[in-house]
């Protein structure tokens, strides 16, 4: 795990996009251009736009209410397996391969990041933060919608299922874009709303589940649709979850290809440039 130090020479002023913030102690960093003071606490920089976003938003309470709950699901049976699934469909699309300068955005208590050797990790809920940093991951607290870290820094970005609790979805890639250096990678990996599972999932949202309630499922053509918006480009597609939710699961072997009746798709996506205004006129 890097030091304080090391993230915060990755970190920019949210409020005036200064690229230059001073670590002033252990607890807070402040912005050398406009003044701006963020907390640090338990080693963790805080990027919230408002300390009561966290209540406000049923995305993140949730997460801050109920973490517990959500991390052991892992260590069930049928969680692990299913985990296992999707963590082989990513390195499918990644090829087993590691990157120096990687972030899951959306980091949550760290599984993914983990299992991928990703290195950075942000998320709006403090509780979640807490173990991703004890699973060795460099976490900040902040949205996905305006990111807190310099433009161009990571060769990677991993977006896996947060895409269905974000606010604004579009916003969200257009992030990550920026902060992708030159032709950088997009993983994503989401439920597919059209496959039996996302359909289970719709189902449970509908009868008020406590962690499906506030969450926004989205089918193939809508992700696609969203990542040309963004400028990224597809370069593969994996697929996983084949088995219906109701059977019992099954390690599977990724399948190349969007498979409709999977419940998992993970993409993989390339920043595409910008072109100037100017260069779209020619």
């Amino acid at each position: 795990m890097h030091t304080i130090r090391d993230l915060v020479k990755l970190l920019r002023c949210t409020k005036c996009d200064s690229q230059t913030l001073h670590l002033k102690n252990a607890h807070k960093l402040v912005c050398k251009k406009c003044n701006t003071s963020y907390a640090i606490k338990n080693g963790i920089p805080i990027f919230l736009p408002s300390p009561e976003i966290a209540e406000k938003k049923p995305q993140i309470s949730i997460f801050e209410k109920y973490i517990n709950h959500y991390d052991a699901w892992f260590e069930k049976p049928k969680g692990k397996i299913l985990f296992i699934n999707e963590v082989k469909a990513i390195k499918e699309l990644i090829e087993y391969k590691t990157y120096e300068k990687s972030i899951e955005i959306g980091v949550g208590t760290g599984r993914f990041a983990q299992a991928l050797h990703i290195k950075y990790g942000i998320d709006p809920s403090f509780s979640a933060l807490l173990l991703a940093k004890k699973r060795g991951i460099n976490v900040v607290q902040g949205i996905a919608e305006k990111l807190p870290f310099k433009s161009e820094i990571f060769e990677i970005a991993f977006i896996i299922v947060t895409i269905c609790y974000v606010q604004d979805p579009l916003m969200t890639l257009v992030e990550a874009h920026r902060v992708l250096k030159k032709n950088g990678l997009l993983v994503i990996g989401y439920i597919e709303k059209e496959s039996p599972w996302g359909k289970a999932y719709l189902m449970k949202k509908k009868r008020g589940h406590v962690f499906y309630k506030p969450a926004r499922f989205f089918s193939f053509n809508e992700i696609k649709d969203l990542l040309y918006k963004a400028k990224f480009e597809i370069l593969k597609v994996v697929s996983t979850l084949n088995r219906l939710p109701q059977e019992k699961p099954t390690l599977e072997k990724p399948i190349e290809g969007y498979k409709k009746d999977c419940g998992f798709i993970a993409i993989l996506a390339q920043k595409v440039p910008i072109k100037s205004k100017f260069l779209d006129l020619l």
